[in-house]
């Protein structure tokens, strides 16, 4: 994503290197000195993620009313006037902060900021953040972009592949920036292409249907269940480390071996394969290298 970045620092020189991280990847950048000037930028062209020295000074020019209360805290002041803005607060800000800074990078937390990256600067660690904060902003975007009939798969009604694309990558930036735990599971019905062939099609649609319907009766309300492929259900427990995802994985396993989950009323084996990876346990960064680790460690769901 090519971003426009509002970098508000006070010092030249680390203006110059933010400025140039951001540049190299990509990104247009506006900048500011102090947070009056930044918060005349914002409300001339809305930046997609902003970068606020915490030290930042506070010149306030007329038309910009602050809350009113304590004196102004320079670039918390300026998170504080973002975030009270119902058409602002969406805006990502990631707060940088002297590395001894605690109670600052606590306060801005608090006040809502997206992270915060600490002095002395690291290329690395800046271009990491800034990636993650715009992670959340394009997943959100797609998601509004979605039409009613692009979130549901019309079959099972659980979410379509391309709901689950965007929610695992929003999840798994929402689980790196608070560090919590997010686990996926994806259960393959390895012999659908058998029962279809033997079957017909109307079959294996009945198939689908009854084990979307048994595996909802195995999760939880804020679990997110989706169909990823043909013979593939994804399902995304937020909160959730690989070791409690086991419980899911249990019960699914019991309710398939009493004949519960799917395809008892067909008679057919169908050959239910199934894995589970996890945050932090795995060493995935990312969405789809989260799915792709679950997907790595299916083996057939009922025991042998």
């Amino acid at each position: 994503m090519n971003a426009l970045v509002l970098i508000a620092e006070p010092d030249p020189f680390n203006l110059r290197l933010l400025q140039e991280v951001c540049e190299a990847a990509g990104h247009e950048v506006v900048t500011a000195l102090e947070g009056g000037a930044a918060l005349d930028l914002v409300a001339r062209k809305r930046p997609d993620l902003a970068l606020i020295d915490v030290g930042l000074p506070m010149h306030v020019p007329a038309p910009v009313a602050l809350p009113k209360g304590d004196e102004p805290l320079g670039g918390l002041e300026v998170l504080r006037v973002l975030k009270a803005d119902p058409e602002l607060k969406a805006i990502p800000v990631l707060v940088t902060t002297p590395a001894d800074d605690v109670e600052s990078r606590r306060a801005s937390i608090v006040l809502g900021a997206e992270d915060y990256v600490a002095r002395p600067y690291r290329v690395f660690e800046i271009q990491q953040r800034i990636r993650n904060a715009l992670r959340r902003v394009i997943a959100e975007r797609r998601l509004l972009s979605l039409g009613d009939e692009e979130l549901l798969d019309p079959l099972t009604r659980a979410g379509s592949a391309a709901q689950m694309q965007i929610s695992i990558e929003y999840e798994m930036t929402r689980a790196v920036r608070y560090g919590h735990p997010l686990s996926c599971v994806s259960l393959r019905v390895a012999g659908l292409g058998r029962v279809i062939a033997e079957l017909g099609r109307e079959a294996g649609d009945g198939v689908l249907v009854q084990l979307t319907q048994g595996v909802r009766g195995c999760i939880r309300a804020i679990d997110h269940l989706f169909r990823a492929d043909r013979d593939e259900l994804v399902v995304l427990l937020p909160e959730t480390s690989a070791g409690d995802a086991k419980t899911v994985v249990r019960r699914l396993r019991e309710r398939e071996e009493s004949g519960g989950l799917a395809g008892a009323a067909i008679g057919a084996p169908l050959g239910l394969e199934i894995g589970l990876a996890g945050r932090p346990e795995s060493r995935a960064t990312d969405g789809p290298a989260l799915l792709a680790a679950a997907r790595s460690t299916r083996r057939p769901l009922a025991k042998s």
